[in-house]
C-alpha cells in the first residue's frame, strides 16, 4: 500500500459533559464558567498546533456551544484558510445556556429526543452554523446517529457527506476499558467506513446506493 489516509477531528468543547454530571451529583452548575472555557480553548489550540507542526490537516467539528464562542469561531476560520482545515459540524455539545433556553432541556444525547425535537435541534445547529460561517458543513457526527436522524439530514442537507456516527471500542466488539453508560453496550458498529441501511444506521447497505456514508470513530473515554 504506497498511501496512508488518516482523519485528525478536534472537537472545540465549550461545556464538556463533566460539568452536567457534576451538577447531578450535587455540585453547582455553571454553563458559562470561565475557568473552563479558557482550559478547553487552551486544549483546542494545543491540538490544533501539534497537527500543523507535522504537517497535517484537521477536521475541526464545531458544537452548538462553540459556534457562540468568537474565539473558537475566529480559529477555525483562520486554520481553514491557513491551513485548508476543513470546518464541520457534531452534535455532540449541544448543550449550553442558549440551548437550554430554546429547548428547555438538560439531554446530553441527541438521539434520545423524539423525532420532531430531533428535527428541530438538526434545523437549529445548522441554522447557528450557515449563520456563523456563511456555509454549511459537509461533515457531521454524533456518538451515536440513528437512522432516522441520518435519514433526515442526508435529506434536507445533502450537502452533507460523511458522519462520525458511533465510538466503535464501545460497542459490544470491544467493552473492555470503555465507557460504562448502559448505551454503549448497544452501539457495536462496523469497524471501517460504511454506508448504512435506511432503517438500521449501523448495518451496512448491501446494495449500491446514493446516502450518507458513516465513519467509526475511535474515542476514548474521558476525550
Amino acid at each position: 500500500m504506497n498511501e496512508f489516509f488518516v482523519n485528525i477531528i478536534h472537537r472545540p468543547e465549550m461545556v464538556p459533559e463533566y460539568i452536567q454530571k457534576e451538577a447531578e451529583q450535587g455540585k453547582k452548575e455553571d454553563l458559562t464558567r470561565s475557568r473552563v472555557l479558557e482550559e478547553s480553548l487552551d486544549i483546542f489550540r494545543t491540538q490544533q498546533q501539534i497537527a500543523h507542526e507535522n504537517g497535517l490537516r484537521t477536521t475541526i467539528q464545531m458544537t452548538y456551544a462553540s459556534l457562540f464562542n468568537r474565539e473558537a469561531v475566529a480559529i477555525a476560520q483562520e486554520h481553514h484558510e491557513r491551513y485548508g482545515d476543513e470546518i464541520g459540524l457534531t452534535f455532540l455539545g449541544i448543550q449550553c445556556k442558549e440551548f437550554r433556553d430554546k429547548f428547555k432541556s438538560k439531554e446530553l444525547a441527541i438521539w434520545l429526543f423524539s423525532m420532531k425535537d430531533k428535527q428541530k435541534i438538526v434545523d437549529e445547529v445548522m441554522g447557528k452554523f450557515h449563520e456563523v460561517f456563511g456555509f454549511y458543513p459537509t461533515s457531521t457526527g454524533s456518538y451515536y446517529m440513528d437512522a432516522e436522524l441520518v435519514n433526515y439530514i442526508k435529506g434536507k442537507y445533502p450537502m452533507i457527506k460523511a458522519a462520525v456516527a458511533t465510538c466503535w471500542e464501545e460497542g459490544p466488539k470491544a467493552y473492555h476499558n470503555a465507557n460504562n453508560s448502559w448505551y454503549t453496550l448497544l452501539d457495536g458498529s462496523p469497524w471501517n467506513p460504511w454506508i448504512p441501511q435506511s432503517a438500521i444506521s449501523t448495518v451496512r447497505l448491501l446494495t449500491q446506493r446514493t446516502t450518507l456514508a458513516l465513519l467509526p470513530s475511535h474515542i476514548y473515554p474521558g476525550t
